[in-house]
């Protein structure tokens, strides 16, 4: 596993954790950023290219959790590590709901340390978002230039379709809801209304040529693909 060009946030409002995190996390990444709440975690994301994240749940202005879902709408797939003293059931729900790639509990232990560093790189590395897809013998979707390639003939996406298709792969078998379509996807501030999603996906379906998306009604949509090459 190598780091080195990559660059993480760490989010933890405890200044003596925070620097043991700084420590053992500088010997592995290019950049160690830090923030202690919520609302300049948000500030440092935004202002630099953040790799990986480790945040804390409780922590000061805006938790983590609620942090966590701010970045989601920016960015649905970096990689996202939990590291909490917490580990109640609501908290391990609610975490369960904002797609982290990890839920580890304080202090850390050179086993978690290599645990959580275990989990970034297999979520880094184990995706769809940047592979090719085949569809069937004709189709392969070309998740990382945006494009679907049908009998050699390219067929790009637009930024919408491209992030419904994205999203859609990442949680592939797994339904997803209207309200989530709507948080990644229209995060432009415009409203979702069920005429334009339907328009998209209708858009998408002429694109691929054949249906891969299923509706499920007044729930959301899943992508249904019977292999993955």
């Amino acid at each position: 596993m190598n780091f080195s060009k990559q660059n993480i946030l760490i989010i933890e409002d405890d200044l003596e954790t925070l620097e043991l995190m700084i420590e053992i996390f500088e010997s592995e990444f290019s950049n160690v950023y830090s923030a202690i709440n919520g609302h300049e975690a948000i500030e440092v994301f935004n202002k630099n290219k953040i790799h990986v994240i480790l945040c804390d749940i409780n922590i000061p202005k805006l938790d983590g959790l609620e942090t966590i879902n701010k970045i989601r709408k920016i960015n649905y797939s970096i990689p996202i590590i939990i590291v909490s003293a917490y580990s109640d059931s609501n908290n391990l729900l609610r975490a369960s709901n904002s797609n982290i790639q990890g839920y580890f509990t304080k202090p850390l232990t050179l086993d978690k340390i290599e645990s959580i560093l275990d989990k970034i790189f297999y979520h880094q590395n184990h995706t769809f978002i940047n592979k090719k897809v085949q569809i069937n013998s004709s189709t392969i979707l070309d998740l990382g230039n945006s494009q679907v390639i049908i009998n050699n003939e390219i067929r790009k996406f637009t930024s919408k379709e491209f992030e419904f298709i994205k999203l859609l792969m990442e949680k592939k078998d797994s339904i997803v809801p209207y309200r989530t379509i709507e948080e990644i996807v229209w995060n432009d501030d415009k409203m979702m209304s069920s005429t334009s999603l339907r328009t998209l996906v209708k858009n998408i379906r002429k694109k691929l040529s054949c249906d891969i998306i299923e509706n499920i009604s007044k729930i959301g949509y899943r992508l249904v693909i019977e292999n993955h090459q």
